[in-house]
Protein backbone atom coordinates (compact mmCIF):
# COMPACT_ATOMS: atom_id res chain seq x y z
CA UNK A 1 0.00 0.00 0.00
CA UNK A 2 1.67 3.64 -1.36
CA UNK A 3 1.66 6.07 1.32
CA UNK A 4 -0.92 8.16 1.94
CA UNK A 5 -2.48 10.95 3.43
CA UNK A 6 -2.90 9.73 7.20
CA UNK A 7 -6.21 12.17 7.63
CA UNK A 8 -7.22 10.82 4.02
CA UNK A 9 -7.07 7.25 5.21
CA UNK A 10 -8.53 7.59 9.06
CA UNK A 11 -11.67 9.13 7.29
CA UNK A 12 -12.06 6.19 4.67
CA UNK A 13 -11.52 4.16 7.57
CA UNK A 14 -14.20 5.54 9.99
CA UNK A 15 -16.84 5.60 6.92
CA UNK A 16 -16.49 1.74 6.47
CA UNK A 17 -15.66 0.46 9.72
CA UNK A 18 -19.40 0.25 11.09
CA UNK A 19 -19.88 -1.96 7.97
CA UNK A 20 -16.58 -4.05 9.05
CA UNK A 21 -17.77 -4.59 12.64
CA UNK A 22 -21.05 -6.03 11.38
CA UNK A 23 -21.14 -9.15 9.93
CA UNK A 24 -24.64 -9.43 8.84
CA UNK A 25 -23.84 -6.40 6.37
CA UNK A 26 -20.69 -7.80 5.56
CA UNK A 27 -21.37 -11.54 5.15
CA UNK A 28 -18.25 -12.27 2.96
CA UNK A 29 -15.28 -9.83 4.96
CA UNK A 30 -14.76 -8.15 1.78
CA UNK A 31 -15.21 -4.45 3.69
CA UNK A 32 -13.88 -6.29 7.39
CA UNK A 33 -10.66 -7.19 5.37
CA UNK A 34 -10.03 -4.01 3.57
CA UNK A 35 -10.17 -2.07 6.99
CA UNK A 36 -8.29 -4.13 8.96
CA UNK A 37 -5.89 -3.55 6.42
CA UNK A 38 -6.13 -0.04 6.05
CA UNK A 39 -6.09 0.09 9.86
CA UNK A 40 -2.78 -1.37 10.61
CA UNK A 41 -0.76 0.70 7.74
CA UNK A 42 -2.37 4.16 8.97
CA UNK A 43 -0.90 2.44 12.75
CA UNK A 44 2.51 1.48 11.19
CA UNK A 45 2.32 4.94 9.88
CA UNK A 46 1.77 6.85 13.05
CA UNK A 47 4.53 5.16 14.36
CA UNK A 48 2.20 2.81 16.86
CA UNK A 49 4.11 0.24 18.46
CA UNK A 50 3.62 -3.38 18.41
CA UNK A 51 3.38 -2.93 22.29
CA UNK A 52 1.11 -0.65 22.50
CA UNK A 53 -1.55 -2.25 20.41
CA UNK A 54 -1.00 -5.55 21.96
CA UNK A 55 -1.78 -4.13 25.30
CA UNK A 56 -5.55 -3.15 24.02
CA UNK A 57 -5.66 -6.03 21.84
CA UNK A 58 -5.33 -7.98 25.44
CA UNK A 59 -8.27 -6.27 26.69
CA UNK A 60 -10.19 -7.04 23.75
CA UNK A 61 -9.37 -10.72 23.65
CA UNK A 62 -10.96 -10.95 27.59
CA UNK A 63 -13.82 -9.66 26.02
CA UNK A 64 -16.75 -12.84 25.65
CA UNK A 65 -20.44 -12.46 25.27
CA UNK A 66 -20.53 -15.13 28.14
CA UNK A 67 -19.69 -12.30 30.95
CA UNK A 68 -23.02 -10.50 31.80
CA UNK A 69 -20.59 -7.38 32.42
CA UNK A 70 -19.26 -7.32 28.60
CA UNK A 71 -21.47 -4.10 27.15
CA UNK A 72 -19.69 -2.71 30.42
CA UNK A 73 -16.51 -3.62 29.71
CA UNK A 74 -16.84 -2.20 26.03
CA UNK A 75 -17.88 1.41 27.42
CA UNK A 76 -14.41 1.07 30.40
CA UNK A 77 -12.52 0.08 26.96
CA UNK A 78 -13.68 3.18 25.36
CA UNK A 79 -12.17 5.06 28.70
CA UNK A 80 -9.03 2.99 28.58
CA UNK A 81 -8.38 4.04 25.12
CA UNK A 82 -8.67 7.93 26.03
CA UNK A 83 -6.52 7.62 28.73
CA UNK A 84 -3.79 5.71 26.40
CA UNK A 85 -4.13 7.93 23.42
CA UNK A 86 -3.60 10.80 26.22
CA UNK A 87 -0.54 9.27 27.02
CA UNK A 88 0.60 8.37 23.49
CA UNK A 89 -0.81 10.88 21.23
CA UNK A 90 -0.02 8.54 17.92
CA UNK A 91 -2.81 6.19 19.15
CA UNK A 92 -5.74 8.97 18.64
CA UNK A 93 -6.57 8.11 15.50
CA UNK A 94 -6.94 4.39 17.11
CA UNK A 95 -9.08 5.89 19.24
CA UNK A 96 -11.21 7.56 17.14
CA UNK A 97 -11.80 4.40 15.16
CA UNK A 98 -12.42 2.30 18.16
CA UNK A 99 -15.14 4.64 19.42
CA UNK A 100 -16.74 4.25 15.97
CA UNK A 101 -17.19 0.44 16.51
CA UNK A 102 -17.98 -0.02 20.13
CA UNK A 103 -21.94 0.63 19.44
CA UNK A 104 -21.83 -2.08 17.08
CA UNK A 105 -19.74 -4.17 18.90
CA UNK A 106 -21.81 -3.94 21.83
CA UNK A 107 -25.09 -5.49 19.67
CA UNK A 108 -24.92 -9.23 19.93
CA UNK A 109 -22.25 -12.00 20.44
CA UNK A 110 -21.52 -11.89 17.07
CA UNK A 111 -20.76 -7.96 16.64
CA UNK A 112 -18.71 -8.33 20.12
CA UNK A 113 -16.41 -11.69 17.43
CA UNK A 114 -16.39 -9.40 14.72
CA UNK A 115 -14.87 -6.63 16.58
CA UNK A 116 -12.20 -9.21 18.78
CA UNK A 117 -11.64 -10.49 15.28
CA UNK A 118 -10.98 -6.96 13.57
CA UNK A 119 -8.42 -6.17 16.33
CA UNK A 120 -6.51 -9.36 15.65
CA UNK A 121 -6.76 -8.55 12.02
CA UNK A 122 -5.11 -4.79 12.51
CA UNK A 123 -2.36 -6.07 14.48
CA UNK A 124 -1.15 -8.70 11.78
CA UNK A 125 -1.23 -6.09 9.43
CA UNK A 126 0.21 -3.53 11.19
CA UNK A 127 3.24 -6.03 11.52
CA UNK A 128 2.38 -7.18 8.08
CA UNK A 129 3.10 -3.16 6.81
CA UNK A 130 6.48 -3.12 9.32
CA UNK A 131 5.26 -1.67 12.12
CA UNK A 132 7.76 -1.55 15.07
CA UNK A 133 8.06 -3.24 18.31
Amino acid sequence: MPNVNIRALKNEILKEVKTAINPDKDKDGKVFSEVAKKTGHLLKESNVTVTQLRKVFTEVKRLSPEDENYKYKLKLLKAKMAYTSGRFPKLKDFQDIVDEALPIAEQNEKTLERFKDFFEAVVAYHKFFGGRE
